[in-house]
């Protein structure tokens, strides 16, 4: 049997596009345990703060050091799916690294636009460091696939329209569907 040129380069792109859509494929299942966990985060900071004001200081950092230690669960419980015995590449460790770099670069940004700016109140806050993600969620999307892009979207929506529309109860509004949006996301992520 004789393959023809054409034959071949058409074979080629349906095989890389078939690899492109199983590696987003994965992304998306290995990132959605994070959004589910940082969405539990976002409803329990949020609707504590709105429902117990008193006790604001106290919501946000008992909240990201529970999602700190639930996403350090996730990523070891992810990576005991590996096989017995492997160990990550080259290429993995560096992507790992880099992960790691830059979420140390997001909130670098994230204390430098905080001071720069210098909020008034808790809201200003909350709206400012909460709409880096959603940015950062449609710019990785442009990248690795529509879905994320459309939960910046919706979170960066819900964000601003709180903000403008709600203020008196933006807490809630941010636990409830800024949490819940990446929830929802998380779990339509896993079922891509």
């Amino acid at each position: 049997m004789n393959v023809t040129r054409e034959e071949a380069a058409k074979a080629l792109d349906d095989i890389g596009k078939a690899s492109d859509r199983v590696i987003q494929l994965k992304g998306y299942h290995h990132g959605a345990p994070y959004f589910i966990i940082w969405g539990l985060v976002w409803l329990f900071a949020n609707c504590g703060t709105y429902f117990m004001p008193e006790n604001e200081k106290y919501f946000w950092p008992v909240g990201i050091g529970i999602g700190f230690v639930a996403s350090l669960i996730a990523g070891a419980l992810q990576s005991r799916k590996w096989p017995k015995g492997a160990t990550a590449s080259a290429a993995e460790r560096r992507f790992g690294s880099r992960m790691g770099m830059t979420a140390g670069v997001v909130m670098a940004f994230i204390v430098a636009i905080v001071f720069i700016a210098r909020p008034e109140s808790g809201r200003e806050v909350n709206a400012m460091i909460s709409i880096v993600f959603p940015f950062l969620y449609m710019a990785g999307g442009v990248w690795a696939g529509w879905r994320l892009f459309a939960i910046g979207f919706v979170t960066a929506a819900a964000i601003i329209g709180g903000y403008v529309w709600i203020p008196e109860h933006f807490e809630l509004w941010m636990g409830l569907f800024g949490g819940g949006s990446l929830i929802a996301g998380g779990i339509w992520l896993r079922t891509a």
